[in-house]
């Protein structure tokens, strides 16, 4: 039997693994086309298939047969400014990706997927679940588009590099990205600044828990510190929700910062204590930043938010105070998939579906 924070370990484990190693070498069983050609444009792809698409394929049959200074406004109307900011998170929901047994799901997965590299193609189709799929689906999704809008390149260029720790990174970007997804939620935290690193994590509480034994609280003493550890506790444990709550927001924060200095969870992470932690709830205070950090009881001048998004889930980010002009909060923003399509086919992104690999 493995302990609830070795369990929870496994689960986030992918954020720093490379995807390769990731995959379980198993096929699905998704029935998907095998030969879209790299001469098909985008453009004319969703216009033979809209008749058969999701409504939201139609929109984009009909923004892409628009001018392009129409799918400009459209994208400019979608995103506004985030792209001029500093710091910014983009977030989605990719459940309508994995419910099995629907058309809508099948046809929403297939034509996402033809928004990726044939490598990502056959890497994401071995996955054993489509809930795992679905969500590292969007994460390269979201990484393709910031890629493609900050550094300027069209789409089938915006690739996906991954240091040998598996954080993944474009190699001409002048700036920081860092993507962390639970519960079906995506998200992305971009820094644009050279040099300068964000982490960020997202976590679902009641997700994460759903299948412990009672107890499991008392088996993170090999995580956080003494002082940490009585923080989280101070209502006692017999307010089981608040405390719950209290210990991700703790998790997600060390999370973070170790996704920033790119370490991951390999190091020991009592030597990073975070104090002024305030609690976040949806209705009541959805955001904060009074945290701060010491590791190896030295204080770091970096900032540290936390937010709270819908069902509750908590995301925390992390990044070096080091320049960083304004000091106002970091702007999150949740993006719908149709979006992320539109701006592939601005960028007349030539749709190649790889093959069926076993």
């Amino acid at each position: 039997m493995i302990a609830a924070h070795q369990h929870l370990f496994l689960v986030k484990l992918w954020s720093f693994c490379d995807l390769q190693l990731a995959l379980l070498l198993r096929s699905s069983t998704i029935a998907l086309p095998i030969a879209y050609t790299n001469a098909r444009t985008a453009d004319n792809l969703w216009l033979e298939k809209s008749s058969a698409s999701s409504s939201a394929m139609v929109d984009l049959a009909t923004a892409s047969s628009d001018s392009e200074t129409n799918v400009e406004s459209t994208l400019e109307n979608t995103e506004t400014t985030v792209w001029d900011l500093e710091t910014f998170i983009l977030w989605i929901d990719v459940r309508k990706c994995w419910i099995e047994d629907t058309v809508e799901a099948e046809e929403l997965f297939a034509e996402s997927l033809t928004l990726v590299p044939p490598e990502e193609q056959n890497s994401l189709r071995r996955f054993h679940f489509r809930r795992d799929a679905a969500q590292h689906l969007g994460s390269l999704l979201l990484q393709h588009l910031v890629i493609s809008q900050l550094a300027d390149v069209p789409w089938v260029e915006s690739r996906v590099s991954r240091t040998f720790m598996g954080r993944p990174f474009h190699e001409q970007a002048r700036f920081d990205y860092n993507v962390s997804h639970h519960s079906g939620r995506v998200a992305i935290g971009v820094r644009v600044a050279d040099q300068r690193h964000i982490g960020i994590d997202i976590v679902d509480p009641e997700d994460a828990t759903r299948n412990w034994k009672p107890g499991w609280i008392d088996d993170f003493h090999d995580i956080f510190t003494e002082y940490e550890y009585a923080q989280i506790l101070r209502d006692g444990k017999k307010e089981i929700e608040i405390t719950k709550r209290r210990l991700f927001t703790f998790w997600a924060l060390k999370e973070a910062y170790t996704k920033a200095v790119g370490i991951g969870l390999v190091t020991d992470l009592r030597t990073i204590e975070f104090s002024r932690v305030e609690d976040v709830d949806i209705t009541e205070r959805p955001y904060t930043r009074s945290t701060i950090c010491k590791v190896n009881n030295e204080l770091i001048d970096w900032r540290f938010e936390v937010f709270a998004l819908e069902d509750d889930l908590i995301l925390a980010t992390a990044t070096t105070n080091e320049g960083l002009i304004c000091g106002c909060t970091t702007k999150i923003k949740k993006i719908e998939l149709d979006y992320i399509t539109k701006v592939a086919v601005q960028y007349r992104l030539p749709i190649t579906l790889a093959r069926h690999v076993v």
